[in-house]
């Protein structure tokens, strides 16, 4: 499959993306690793999709230590990589990675035009901590932390994400975020931004009334390492790891349940309430640790979500990463949040996390599932092979973290300064599936539901503003809105834009944030809908004030409006072929006709859809 083959086609190759692969039947003798299966997949979709170059040796200049480990490892291994991309893909690529928009057409001109070789460097570090970048990131957040309005109330939910987007923009150093997540303490989470996080994971008795405090603790415990520590806990919440995870995780096999509690008991003091004297809601919540019948966690506690509990008395707290325990007399909340930031996995964990988002994959696979037994080369289980596919740079990366005082913005820029990171997509050799875990080329994916929508929006220039429910805000982009929900009660929609936007954004895996995560799979719809939607029908018209209706009323026509068309929804050229094409359509139906079905079909070609 190449760049000229149909949309429908491209999006249902994307379909296995995020699925589970079938494992077959492993020889008795066969390592017992599991097949990082979105690795598996990106590689096979961007061989399938990016044409190819003549065979060379690519020269790529090493500009950090990641290069060091990267192409280290590259060259060590005699494995072909891809040369560096372009500086127009690039634009395009920092931009979306970056900002979750694609840039301006004329300023990628530009800096296509400037010869300084210290560009890409002065580009990143523009965009970095930027507006664009901070809009981009908090919903991110809000995503991986799924808080949503049905969880902590419309008003929580809105001041969560501005408390959010603020630390963000301000740079505050990453540990203390996450402490400030963990331990903080609100009359109501309505009026105190950073509650939100913990309470959003109450668990509710049958009678849909009483908190199950145990409940709760341990969805807390779960959420907390699955998002900050990269395991995942949620099996040994309900039985021993023995006799249930042999073929997934070594260490988590080794792990009691009674291990989870004594984690869960961190949580053993902290009172959730439901705020219904005040308020006919319940979304609404008082989160502390003051309350005298919240005195620890009981293992004969019963649940409305996992196995029974058994035993009798309360837990003493241990971390789980060690056997840490608080110190007498401190809040229990408090130490955790100091013991977890500070032990080494946090680093590792937060570090990998952003270089999945960045590269794809993560150096562990998947995201939370973390097995320390196979961590270090020198101590691996037998039959089983070493689960990170860069340990030293993922302890590179984790250190470069620590001692930049766990600055996201640091990190981010490390990251994408690398020429690990600035690889062109195209490969120049024959692919072969054992090349998947070297980063030796761009794997590309499809943009986020939000991330197409918005490309639609800047392309065209045309805007339909979505308010912010209980505020008088209004903004262009999805990427700016306080969550899914915003479509559904946005007053400046009307009902039939409401309708169709949700439905196009949801088509293309848009998370609720309740149930379910984003999803960047294809399916057959998505093709349908860019094809015929009544939304991309709309945007691709030369409408007053859009894009195209400016450049018309400019006088802008033939080559130059086809060139302005190709730069600002695919950031390059037309090539000669295209721009024959191109003038024959604008001159059969017409400037404005022709310009119209021109947008429409740029709108549906492949690089306008993915990130190369």
């Amino acid at each position: 499959m190449n760049r000229s083959l149909p949309l429908v086609c491209l999006l249902l190759s994307a379909v296995s993306l995020g699925a589970q692969t079938k494992r077959e039947a492993l020889p008795e003798n066969h390592p017992r690793t599991v097949v990082p299966d979105r690795r598996t997949s990106l590689a096979e979709q961007t061989e399938s999709i990016v044409p190819g170059t003549p065979a060379f040796e690519a020269v790529v200049a090493r500009n950090n230590f990641i290069d060091e480990h990267i192409l280290g490892k590259i060259e060590r291994d005699s494995v072909p990589h891809a040369p560096l991309a372009d500086d127009a893909t690039f634009f395009r690529r920092i931009h979306i990675d970056l900002t979750g928009r694609i840039p301006d057409g004329s300023e990628a001109r530009e800096f296509v035009a400037d010869s300084d070789p210290a560009k890409r460097n002065r580009l990143i570090e523009r965009l970095v901590g930027s507006v664009d970048w901070r809009d981009r990131w908090t919903y991110w957040h809000l995503d991986l932390w799924r808080t949503s309005q049905n969880r902590v109330g419309w008003a929580g939910r809105n001041l969560f994400h501005d408390y959010v987007a603020d630390a963000l923009l301000l740079n505050q150093s990453y540990d203390q975020f996450v402490r400030e997540l963990l331990t903080s303490e609100a009359r109501s989470n309505w009026y105190v931004g950073p509650a939100s996080y913990l309470v959003r994971w109450a668990v509710f008795a049958d009678n849909c009334t009483e908190i199950m405090h145990e409940d709760t603790a341990d969805e807390m415990t779960v959420m907390a390492f699955r998002q900050f520590m990269g395991v995942n806990l949620q099996c040994i919440s309900c039985h021993d790891g023995a006799n249930h995870l042999e073929q997934v995780n070594v260490w988590l096999t080794q792990r009691k349940r009674e291990e989870f509690w004594a984690q869960a008991a961190f949580f053993g003091n902290t009172r959730v309430m439901r705020r219904v004297e005040l308020r006919n809601t319940q979304d609404e919540y008082l989160i502390d640790d003051k309350d005298p019948k919240r005195d620890g966690y009981s293992r004969s506690a019963p649940s409305t979500v996992r196995v029974a509990r058994q035993g009798t008395g309360k837990v003493a707290p241990a971390f789980i990463l060690g056997g840490q325990e608080p110190k007498p007399g401190k809040p229990m909340r408090a130490e955790l949040a100091r013991i977890l930031t500070a032990h080494r996995q946090f680093a590792r964990a937060v570090v990998n996390r952003f270089w999945a988002e960045f590269m794809g994959a993560g150096i562990v696979e998947p995201l939370d599932g973390f097995d320390f037994a196979r961590m270090d080369p020198a101590s691996l289980p037998e039959g089983w092979d070493l689960q990170p596919t860069h340990p030293e740079l993922l302890e590179a990366l984790a250190q470069d973290f620590i001692d930049s005082g766990y600055d996201l913005q640091h990190l981010h820029t490390r990251i994408v300064k690398s020429s690990s990171y600035q690889l062109a997509a195209s490969f120049p050799a024959d692919w072969k599936p054992e090349y998947t875990t070297y980063f030796s080329r761009r794997f590309v994916r499809r943009l986020t539901a939000e991330q197409v929508y918005d490309a639609i929006v800047k392309a065209t220039d045309l805007q339909d503003p979505i308010q912010i429910p209980l505020t008088d805000k209004q903004v262009e982009y999805l990427v700016q809105t306080r969550g899914p929900g915003d479509i559904r009660r946005s007053a400046t929609l009307d009902p039939q834009q409401r309708q169709d936007l949700q439905f196009f954004v949801e088509s293309f895996g848009q998370a609720n944030r309740e149930f379910n995560e984003p999803t960047r799979r294809g399916s057959i719809i998505q093709a349908a809908l860019m094809m015929n939607s009544n939304l991309v029908r709309e945007k691709a018209k030369p409408s007053e004030e859009s894009y195209l209706s400016g450049l018309i009323d400019e006088g802008i026509e033939g080559e130059q409006l086809a060139e302005a068309l190709y730069w600002r929804f695919l950031t390059r050229d037309p090539a000669p072929q295209e721009m024959q094409a191109s003038l024959e359509l604008l001159a059969d139906r017409g400037i404005r006709a022709g310009g119209e079905d021109l947008q429409w079909i740029l709108m549906n070609k492949l690089e306008f859809l993915f990130n190369w």
